[in-house]
């Protein structure tokens, strides 16, 4: 049964810095691969990713204490688009052995109404969705065919985000396109559909920098930390996916944004 969507109240009066405090700690590892790994972690549920640094802001430098040399930003210059390494998406079309959709809702009903608890997009992609636990705000689950529902657009804006390592479930994400319909699944057995209108990349100019800007490799345009936020997740009604870009061996070099409004 396709899911109505009724409007969650939207949050007012956002709290800037709460923003930035949260997500300058998610922002810089969200969705970036892991590196390999020994022993039995990967048959956890999933893993909370290395401990972030939370900043403290002030509007004054605390006396007697000697401010860090910021490191130099370098100066943006346009970048081409950046392709992940995958499998074509005609290889994934023609060879695609997902389940029915039908029998894909069934395995994942838990009775649970409004909890997300898959996503589907035909042909290309089938995920189970698991939630971030509410003290554990950099928690990506490290299973191969899981999303985890990224907490922070929700409860600020009331908009879905789904983030995924881009070694993992996140490698899907750069096989979708423009017109593309993602439907997510909920425990109850319904499903609300939305439709891909826009892709876009950033790259991260200083990528081991908490306080690093991104660059709109569209654009040429430089963003904070918080207006890319803000770009991606606020706003409207509508999901948005993330993964990390690995580019020239950094694993952290970009990030990638999949956004897709309600189809009415």
């Amino acid at each position: 049964m396709k899911k109505v969507w009724a409007a969650k109240g939207k949050i007012t009066g956002l709290r800037f810095s709460s923003i930035l405090s949260f997500f300058l700690l998610l922002m810089i590892g969200l969705g970036c691969s892991l590196p390999a790994q020994n022993g039995s972690n990967r048959d956890q549920e999933g893993q909370t990713l290395s401990t972030p640094v939370v900043l403290t802001i002030t509007d004054t430098p605390t006396a007697g204490i000697e401010e860090p040399t910021p490191e130099p930003t370098p100066t943006p210059t346009a970048t081409p688009e950046i392709v992940e390494e995958k499998v074509s998406r005609s290889e994934v079309l023609e060879n695609s052995k997902l389940p029915a959709f039908d029998q894909f809702i069934q395995d994942l009903k838990t009775g649970e109404s409004g909890r997300v608890v898959g996503i589907w997009v035909d042909n290309i992609l089938a995920l189970r969705v698991v939630y971030q636990p509410g003290d554990q705000p950099a928690f990506v689950s490290t299973d191969e065919d899981v999303a985890t529902f990224f907490l922070l657009p929700w409860e600020k804006a009331g908009n879905y985000g789904l983030i995924a390592h881009n070694n993992l479930a996140g490698k899907y994400f750069f096989n979708l396109q423009v017109g593309d319909i993602i439907s997510l699944v909920f425990g109850d057995g319904d499903y609300m559909d939305f439709e891909i209108t826009q892709i876009k990349q950033f790259q991260a100019l200083q990528p081991h920098n908490v306080r690093t800007n991104f660059l709109d490799t569209a654009t040429g345009e430089q963003l904070t930390v918080n207006e890319v936020f803000f770009e991606v997740y606020m706003g409207d009604f509508h999901t948005t996916l993330q993964t990390c870009i690995a580019y020239g061996g950094n694993s952290e070099w970009g990030r990638l944004f999949t956004i897709a409004p309600p189809l009415y």
